[in-house]
């Protein structure tokens, strides 16, 4: 039998974003010697085995060639509950879970960043400042370690957010740096300049969609950041805000939205929770049937129209993506559920047994699983 544990230690180290001097570092040798063993140039002295194996949170059989496709599989069913759980499940239980997933696979840079999503999520409860040091220190492993393009960019997005939150203006800044400015990006280097591929159309499609979204997703924020004051004063404002992120996904999109009706849904439903703040109840209950309307249309459309086009001659050449088999499998519960889920909160109770309210729960839940 041929030993490939030069062979099986590189594809361990590429699948965990570990670089050669990090590996070298950890086990006690130097970068040329981990080149020599993954160039089949040599192999690892025995007693090097149980390091290397217990960096990896492999066996050492599996670092000889044995188990390496269930070490896979069992990772992957890992990763898939994870996700689950991150939608789904609560914060103390994600938490658990993928501290658990960190102790087998502490290399693994999917997983660091997971678990300084869920520290972060929880100091927002909390506002321990532990767990914000803990979510820090798994970022900047991620930035320095991590070759996947987006966890890379999530861990930079994850330490922006922290420092924001620290008052720390220098080192957001400074993590800033890692990041392309706009005018640089794929998607706007594709439509100004082309790839000679003849889907010019199709690029400047690609950018207009993307920015459309980022802008309604932008407004969107700016109603809801912390440092617009949420008081009545500004709660007209706000709806006017949503109700113009709304024209524009209406303008780009027209009224066959397929995915943004979830958007524009969500919109009419942030605007219902300012409408019956004021007191203002047929506003609110306008507000909430244009939500449903939409909502309705976003879950009828994920069940029919993945794959087709979209018709508005602005994105016409763009198609609406198949869902990721694992995604489909994620999806427990359709945009109806959610929105009818958000409908038992305290601030409906006046309106509950208002005929149009009712009839608002009756429309979701045909829809709702």
């Amino acid at each position: 039998m041929t030993i490939k544990i030069g062979a099986i230690i590189k594809k361990l180290r590429i699948e965990n974003s570990i670089t050669q001097d990090t590996l070298a570092t950890a086990v006690g040798v130097t970068p040329q010697a981990i080149s020599r063993w993954e160039a089949e140039g040599g192999y690892p002295d025995i007693e090097l085995l149980p390091a290397i194996a217990d960096f990896f949170s492999v066996s050492t059989d599996e670092l000889l060639g044995y188990k390496i496709s269930e070490r896979e599989n069992t990772l992957a069913d890992l990763k898939k509950e994870m996700y689950r759980l991150a939608e789904f499940g609560e914060i103390d239980e994600r938490i658990e879970f993928v501290r658990t997933a960190f102790a087998k696979y502490p290399s693994d840079c999917e997983i660091r960043e997971q678990l300084s999503v869920c520290l972060s999520n929880k100091y927002i409860e909390t506002n321990e400042k532990v767990l914000l040091d803990e979510a820090e220190s798994l970022s900047l492993y991620v930035i320095e370690n991590c070759k996947d393009a987006d966890i890379y960019h999530d861990a930079i997005n994850m330490l922006i957010w922290i420092y924001a939150e620290r008052d720390q203006t220098d080192k957001a800044l400074k993590i800033l740096e890692r990041l392309t400015p706009m005018k640089y990006c794929r998607e706007l280097s594709m439509a100004c300049y082309g790839i000679g591929d003849g889907n010019g159309e199709l690029y400047d499609q690609d950018v207009i969609d993307k920015l459309t979204d980022y802008l309604g997703m932008a407004i969107r924020g700016l109603v809801l950041d912390n440092e617009l004051p949420n008081d009545p004063s500004t709660w007209d404002k706000k709806i006017k805000m949503l109700k113009t992120a709304n024209k524009i996904y209406s303008l780009i999109y027209g009224e066959d939205m397929m995915f943004y009706h979830c958007r524009v849904g969500t919109n009419y439903r942030i605007m219902a929770t300012y409408l019956i703040a004021q007191g203002k109840t047929e506003e609110t209950l306008t507000a909430l049937e244009k939500s449903c309307e939409h909502t309705i249309a976003y879950d009828r459309s994920y069940l029919c129209d993945h794959g087709k086009n979209y018709t508005s001659i602005f994105v016409d050449r763009i198609v609406y993506p198949e869902p990721g088999k694992d995604f489909k499998e994620l999806k427990e519960h359709s945009q109806s559920w959610v929105m009818l889920d958000r409908l038992q909160q305290d601030r409906y109770d006046g309106i509950r047994n208002n005929e149009r309210f009712i009839a608002i729960e009756k429309a979701l839940k045909e829809y709702a699983r």
